[in-house]
């Protein structure tokens, strides 16, 4: 990813307003509805095209602190292309649809063009390259051998589908993007101007502050809440490990394990209800979902995840012995709630009015008003006019990591509807497994860390749910549970090395090998490994039976602490290969479907610590 321009004069003062207008355009649409549905969905690409180009230069060299002419250009000519289909599209939609005319795909064709330079400045050559690919793949169908190939279309066919309908680049990606995702990223940064973030922060540290290990464990607690609203996880690995690395590091942990801890918890955020990750709001929009039914069925896993970090982090610290921080360096709960728990309430808000049945984009709207409205309550967090603009241009400039992202993957999602190579992927998938479910659902998290490494987790998930997530319904695992697997596997790849964006950007501040990092933040994050396998086996999501839902919930948290044990090396005290086996296998028992296998590994476990408890202290 290019580091954005550094604009001052004219051009930085340009570029915030076209920035702040964007933001306040669609907190209006949040609130009082759509002008027009292709204004909606064309309105958020010009934007981001617009502003992609002034803030991200084209390659390594370029100037960085004005913008040159050749982007005032490509902004212009995005404008009028963009335009032309906002005014274009209602008459195109009764008479040309499906034999467009030549200006529409002149316009067209220049619409890919910039969408893949947007893509290639903000993220990359991989998404680009995946999305050249599918394009080739679509015109050269008549010449791939085999299941995989197509009768092929001509380019007119492409151009229409891709970028004149709203098929491919103005299509759900987009619409999802502009409608749920974008108002939760303004809120994000109308909470980080009020201070939310510090508040998050000294909350986490009054519980947890005191405790063994008290530093790691403020920092799973307060980075799991605050990525659930910043919705990036390396984004929120740098915000806030800068405060919560240099204090585990000073704990006693060292810098790799810090920086891991810091990845593990961030990289949770993406599935934390209520607010969660980008690609929560999508699979909503895949799978016909209420957004509120998704936030029900990630509570469960999401706490067992924190809770396999969190106990994982706790046993670091009874092996090295790392103490909790001083009392007088640990605010009282009553102090830091009563200073910025007020803080939170837009958060609950948030969980009311979808229980309640209101719209996300609704939902979004209330907590950016509530949120401005509440930081009145005190002086220090007071949103002046100046915090408010502030919130409005970061809230644009952050949404551009994901934005940018929208019209590749929309290239990507009209080549798959119009070859049918998802159903075709799926079926080499099952011929690979040749049909057993835990090899399909190996292949799957192989496609998610190496999807992982190379694009953002929401492209990620989008490619993966598209060509695997059919292979997994062929088994009966229901639609929500097949895209939810696939989701917490395409997280892998931001914690798993070579690539670890996660736990690189938190080495840099941990001043550690970003290598040592990312593998110590593997063991850390393991339970997204195990996550998705429950969802295929056990009612874990809500789907089943209570009695069964609760015998699931009871013994996969018993497992997930064992399994924590195990990683770590560690239960009552040390543990050796004896204890380790004894407690991996006591997890494997618990985690999985029945209550015979919950006795076995209860019994496991008792024998564990039966044998780990009569041990000496030093081994």
């Amino acid at each position: 990813m290019q580091q954005m321009r550094r604009l001052d004069g004219f051009s930085g003062k340009f570029v915030n307003c076209i920035a702040a207008l964007f933001s306040a355009y669609y907190i209006y649409t949040c609130g009082f509805g759509l002008v027009s549905f292709e204004l909606h969905i064309a309105g958020y690409l010009l934007f981001t095209y617009v502003l992609v180009f002034m803030l991200f230069p084209f390659g390594r060299g370029a100037k960085e602190t004005e913008v040159p002419f050749y982007d005032w250009i490509l902004s212009a000519v995005t404008v009028v292309v963009i335009a032309y289909w906002i005014i274009a599209y209602p008459e195109y939609s009764i008479r040309r649809i499906g034999a467009p005319g030549q200006t529409d795909l002149i316009m067209g064709a220049v619409l890919m063009l910039l969408t893949f330079e947007v893509a290639r400045r903000v993220v990359g050559y991989v998404l680009t390259t995946l999305a050249l690919i599918a394009l080739a793949y679509v015109y050269f169908g008549p010449y791939i051998p085999g299941i995989m190939g197509h009768f092929g279309y001509p380019l007119e066919r492409i151009i229409d589908s891709l970028a004149c309908s709203m098929g491919g680049i103005y299509g759900v990606v987009t619409s999802t993007f502009a409608t749920y995702i974008f108002p939760f990223i303004i809120f994000a940064t109308f909470l980080q101007a009020a201070g939310a973030g510090t508040a998050i922060s000294e909350i986490a540290l009054a519980i947890a502050g005191r405790t063994r290990g008290g530093p790691a464990k403020v920092a799973v607690i307060a980075s799991g809440i605050i990525g659930s609203i910043t919705g990036s996880s390396a984004a929120n690995a740098v915000a806030t490990g800068s405060y919560t690395i240099p204090m585990m590091k000073k704990a006693g942990y060292q810098p790799h394990v810090a920086a891991a801890i810091e990845a593990a918890a961030s990289t949770g955020g993406q599935f934390m209800p209520p607010i969660m990750g980008a690609a929560a709001f999508l699979i909503a929009a895949f799978t016909d979902t209420p957004y509120w039914n998704i936030v029900k069925v990630s509570i469960i896993p999401s706490f067992l995840y924190f809770l396999g970090v969190g106990m994982m982090v706790h046993f670091i610290a009874c092996r090295r012995d790392i103490k909790g921080l001083p009392k007088d360096e640990v605010p009282s709960l009553s102090s830091a709630l009563l200073k910025g728990g007020y803080l939170l309430l837009p958060i609950f808000l948030i969980i009311g009015t979808l229980m309640l049945g209101y719209s996300v984009n609704i939902a979004a709207f209330y907590a950016i008003v509530s949120t401005y409205l509440l930081s009145f309550v005190r002086r220090e967090t007071r949103m002046t006019p100046a915090r408010v603009w502030g919130a409005l241009v970061d809230g644009s400039k952050a949404s551009l990591m994901i934005g940018s992202t929208a019209g590749v993957i929309g290239i990507i999602i009209g080549a798959v509807s119009l070859t049918g190579v998802g159903i075709k992927f799926s079926a080499v998938i099952l011929e690979l497994s040749h049909g057993i479910l835990p090899l399909t659902i190996l292949l799957v998290a192989v496609g998610g860390y190496i999807l992982g490494m190379g694009v953002t987790i929401t492209a990620a998930y989008i490619l993966l749910s598209v060509l695997a997530g059919p292979a997994l319904m062929e088994f009966g695992i229901p639609l929500l549970a097949a895209h939810l697997i696939v989701f917490w596997f395409c997280e892998t790849g931001g914690v798993t090395p070579p690539v670890a964006l996660v736990a690189f950007a938190a080495s840099g501040i941990a001043k550690c090998d970003p290598n040592r990092a990312g593998f110590a933040a593997v063991r850390l994050a393991s339970p997204l490994f195990i996550m998705p396998f429950m969802f295929a086996y056990t009612p874990l999501l809500l789907n089943g039976p209570l009695p069964e839902v609760i015998e699931t919930v009871i013994s996969t948290t018993i497992g997930i602490i064992a399994y924590a044990g195990m990683m770590q090396g560690y239960w009552l005290r040390m543990a050796n290969v004896t204890d380790r086996i004894l407690l991996g296998a006591g997890a494997f028992c618990l985690f999985y479907p029945g209550l015979y296998s919950d006795f076995i590994g209860l019994g496991l476990l008792g024998v564990a610590t039966v044998i780990n408890r009569k041990r000496p202290v030093s081994i």
